[in-house]
């Protein structure tokens, strides 16, 4: 699978669905690793609070990339949502990159899970989900 875009790259002005849309193409293309594939639309993970965010399911964001090649294709449809408004995105934005930080929704899942999904926060501590993805693949801005 190649490169995931940065958790906090946008398309339709949305911080996660570069990254989704992603994921969901390697999960299609079978290219997608072990652990990728079971964190893929799970609830506990950044995935499902997107999902529940813009009421869309795993199977919902796997349709629209189907039907979707181009990342503008899938902005349209994405924006078409009745849960997705200029005021969701930005709530999402400001939201998202706090997941797992203490005080903050997944907080508990994030101790729980990043020895196994995130290796690199165990030496170098982070403090969210977001930070453990940009340490975990080099993704540097």
């Amino acid at each position: 699978m190649q490169n995931l875009p940065h958790p906090l790259e946008t398309l339709a002005g949305c911080c996660w669905l570069p990254r989704i849309a992603a994921k969901t193409r390697g999960y299609l293309l079978g290219d997608m690793p072990f652990t990728y594939r079971l964190a893929f639309g799970s609830r506990i993970g950044v995935d499902g609070y997107f999902f529940r965010h813009f009421r869309l399911s795993r199977s919902k964001i796997i349709a629209a990339v189907r039907a979707s090649p181009e990342d503008a294709q899938l902005a349209g449809w994405f924006l078409g949502r009745s849960a997705v408004t200029a005021e969701s995105i930005a709530t999402w934005n400001e939201f998202a990159p706090r997941l797992g930080a203490k005080g903050h929704p997944g907080h508990a899942t994030f101790l729980a899970v990043k020895c196994f999904f995130y290796p690199k926060a165990i030496v170098h501590p982070v403090c969210s989900i977001f930070e453990a993805i940009v340490q975990d693949e080099d993704l540097s801005r």
